[in-house]
């Protein structure tokens, strides 16, 4: 069963409605001056559409069964590193940042050292 919420109660009523979501098994659909903005589905409900865009996008994948683990394999240890380190462009900005200006005669003199 589909319930409309509006942000204002959903912010009032956040524990009964989440209950009603993990329960009751509902789907709420949180509105802000009459547009749908978000939908709150269950753990579960979750799971089982990852799970099916999953195998749809296997079946749809060029790759042999062999490389699109060990894709899986890299995208999943990516994430965790992700999670572990931050994100690697705002570390590489941040080395970037310390690099000299274009107008700096710095890689003109790193060019003539060649």
């Amino acid at each position: 069963m589909t319930q409309v919420v509006g942000m204002a109660e959903a912010k009032s009523k956040l524990a009964e409605i989440v209950g009603k979501v993990k329960y009751g098994k509902q789907t709420i659909i949180l509105q802000r001056r009459g547009q749908p903005m978000a939908i709150l589905i269950s753990i579960e409900e979750y799971e089982r559409l990852r799970s099916a865009a999953q195998i749809q996008t296997d079946e749809a994948s060029p790759l042999p069964p062999r490389l699109l683990k060990r894709q899986r394999a890299l995208v999943a240890r990516a994430r965790r590193l992700r999670e572990q380190r931050g994100d690697p462009v705002d570390r590489l900005a941040s080395l970037l940042a310390d690099l000299p200006p274009d107008e700096d005669d710095f890689w003109m003199e790193v060019e003539e050292a060649r």
